[in-house]
């Protein structure tokens, strides 16, 4: 379709006024939304999250595995958005909490175009960037940021300019990430870097990103949610935030079980710490409560049950290369990540 002004909404402030822009809600079409719960951009429903946490309450706003995706022949993408940070922690730069990252589908793999920094200051309300491309026709998918609730978003692009719907992910039954802040995305340098989302564009796949920074406890509702979900597979990678050893050993099996109980035809890929020689041995035994859970799926006669085993994702000659505090992977270790997931998760992604 050709974007007129009869399209276009009024906002209340702009600070892109040059080269006749038309501002168009993300949330109609021809715009596709991928990763929410279908209430805004929020990835969890309010009840829900209420009933799993007052963190996980807070976290759920947050965006991390948000995306959109459309196909433009504009001459320059702007967004605005309407957002506000989620405290995270000192971890993260201003980019990568509330920015945008573009990536361009050339039908065989995706490829990165630029990201959306934030640059309007504190005297405004909103966050507002632009990226000029060649006029061409290109198939686009934006990530959300990690660290922001987004309430409003709007795409702006030049009147007369086409926009059509993005291409599908070739698998559109979501591969389904649960953890802690490492599944978040808490140390990437972008948005769009987080293991999850990495996998997305590998395999071209639609993901659901179910990590919430210090609150993953295998709670019972979020356990449940989850389950009701239409999955290719399901990541339940949240040793990072079980309190104690004595914690994990009490919920991991049960959370898996909750789980297995509602979703005989799922596969599980059960993960141990990425970051296991920060501290050898308390994580081996984290460790061996994981590969315990593991072994009684087994013997239980589970044939969908995986093991990605942290002590082994990372090179052992990079492995202080590969993260940002020795615990959290930067973008090298989200990279490693995403491979050693990727090879045990693919034969089930590529089934759906």
């Amino acid at each position: 379709m050709k974007v007129t002004e009869k399209m276009g909404v009024s906002l209340r402030d702009t600070t892109i006024t040059t080269g006749d822009p038309v501002f168009l809600d993300v949330k109609k079409e021809p715009f596709d939304l991928y990763g929410t719960c279908g209430d805004g951009f929020c990835r969890v429903p309010e009840d829900v999250a209420r009933a799993t946490s007052a963190d996980v309450e807070r976290i759920g706003k947050m965006t991390p595995g948000v995306r959109v995706r459309f196909k433009t022949n504009s001459d320059y993408i702007v967004v605005h958005a309407h957002s506000s940070l989620i405290e995270s922690g000192g971890l993260l730069s201003l980019s990568v909490r509330a920015s945008f990252d573009m990536y361009e589908y050339d039908g065989e793999k995706f490829g990165f175009l630029g990201t959306f920094v934030p640059s309007q200051g504190d005297d405004k309300d909103y966050i507002e960037c632009r990226i000029r491309l060649d006029g061409k026709m290109h198939d686009l998918v934006l990530d959300f940021p990690i660290c922001s609730q987004v309430t409003e978003f709007y795409i702006a692009l030049r009147n007369g300019s086409e926009l059509e719907h993005g291409s599908k992910y070739k698998y559109t039954t979501p591969a389904v990430f649960y953890g802690s802040s490492i599944v978040h995305g808490i140390g990437a340098g972008r948005p769009g870097m987080n293991y999850p989302a990495i996998i997305s564009r590998i395999y071209n796949t639609d993901i659901r990103n179910f990590g919430f920074g210090g609150a993953a406890k295998g709670e019972p509702a979020i356990i449940d949610y989850m389950a009701g979900l239409d999955m290719s597979v399901f990541v339940y990678d949240y040793d990072h935030n079980a309190p104690s050893a004595d914690f994990l050993r009490d919920t991991h099996y049960a959370g898996y079980k909750r789980f297995r109980t509602k979703r005989p035809d799922v596969p599980i890929v059960l993960a141990s710490k990425v970051d296991y020689y920060s501290s050898p041995e308390a994580n081996e035994v984290r460790r061996r409560i994981i590969i315990d859970t593991f072994n009684r799926a087994k013997s239980e006669g589970d044939k969908l049950i995986e093991f990605v085993d942290g002590r082994e994702i990372y090179d052992k000659d990079y492995r202080a290369e590969l993260t940002i505090d020795n615990c959290h992977p930067n973008d090298g270790g989200y990279v490693a990540m995403a491979k050693a997931f990727g090879k045990v998760i693919e034969k089930y992604i590529c089934i759906k």
